[in-house]
């Protein structure tokens, strides 16, 4: 079923695009519209509309240079450099290059990262607010992207529970999920003193409102948060445990099985992801993510107290 999104207006206008929901959970393909020339303000406005409703959304047999990824990026929004340094794209330091891709026998993608559930840069002050990931090359199998709705999960927790975490708040860790990932891939550089300090661990409470329709969203990930603020030692580390299990239920998820030339965007407070694994043997794969900054203003506007 497609359904049309079009900005407002006090006088009719042609559409902007169609939307085709993806899943019963979460997500909606986009169809009519090509990245590759910087969009309108009112695509702008439709499409953060869009994000809002479905919290992903799919550009199918999209043909990008990487100056136009990042046109269409930033025309969203400020964008924002990864912690990961030497996966950056060489002379595009907003573009980090995802997957096991070699370039004259030097690794130039990050091979091992997001195989936590995680949202990206929740480890910041004012964590991202988007992603913008581009499938350079595909493998035909494995390798999918696993969303899962955080809303849902939030009104799906029991009344006591929701009342329990309205008052709590996460501690994120960039410095822990490094260890992490060095442990799965032990080819990553080590955590120097200058990064560590560059990223020192931030607390979020555990629910969050999207401003502009007031939903309240579960913000926990396993990937950063290590603990609970208010509630150390064991109880804690369980309802940690707990939400962080509750927060990926099958029925909160979106798998998508990535395609080249797919273009994703997803709303970093509306669901948490995590990549699959694939035969890296037998297949290369090469991704290309942009990452739309946050504001402390914006983030402010996320708060419920």
């Amino acid at each position: 079923m497609e359904m049309t999104i079009a900005p407002s207006s006090t006088r009719p206008l042609a559409p902007v695009f169609d939307l085709a929901p993806l899943s019963p959970a979460l997500g909606a393909e986009v169809v009519g519209l090509d990245l590759s020339s910087p969009p309108s303000e009112a695509i702008v406005t439709a499409l953060r509309s869009a994000l809002d409703r479905f919290g992903v959304l799919l550009f199918r047999g999209q043909h990008l240079d990487p100056e136009q990824h990042i046109a269409f990026s930033r025309a969203l929004g400020p964008l924002q450099e990864v912690a990961q340094k030497q996966y950056q794209l060489a002379n595009n330091p907003f573009i980090y290059v995802i997957g096991n891709v070699q370039e004259g026998g030097r690794q130039v993608g990050d091979p091992s990262v997001g195989r936590l559930w995680h949202s990206d840069q929740s480890f910041l002050p004012s964590p991202a607010y988007g992603s913008v990931l581009f499938g350079v090359q595909c493998p035909p199998e494995g390798a999918a992207t696993l969303f899962a709705n955080m809303y849902a999960a939030y009104d799906a927790l029991p009344a006591d529970v929701r009342e329990r975490i309205g008052d709590l708040h996460a501690v994120h860790s960039f410095r822990e999920y490094y260890e992490l990932l060095r442990h799965r891939d032990p080819t990553q550089p080590e955590l120097t003193d200058a990064r560590r300090n560059a990223f020192p661990d931030v607390v979020h409470p555990l629910v969050r409102r999207n401003p502009r329709t007031g939903r309240l969203a579960l913000f926990i990930n396993p990937g950063y948060a290590i603990g609970i603020k208010e509630l150390p030692g064991a109880e804690g580390e369980e309802l940690l445990a707990f939400l962080c299990a509750h927060a990926c239920k099958p029925e909160f998820v979106y798998a998508h099985q990535w395609r080249d030339g797919d273009v994703l965007i997803w709303d970093n407070l509306a669901v948490n992801h995590k990549g699959t694994e694939f035969d890296t043997a037998r297949y290369v794969r090469r991704m290309h993510r942009t990452t739309i900054a946050s504001t402390p203003d914006a983030y402010a506007a996320t708060l419920i107290h």
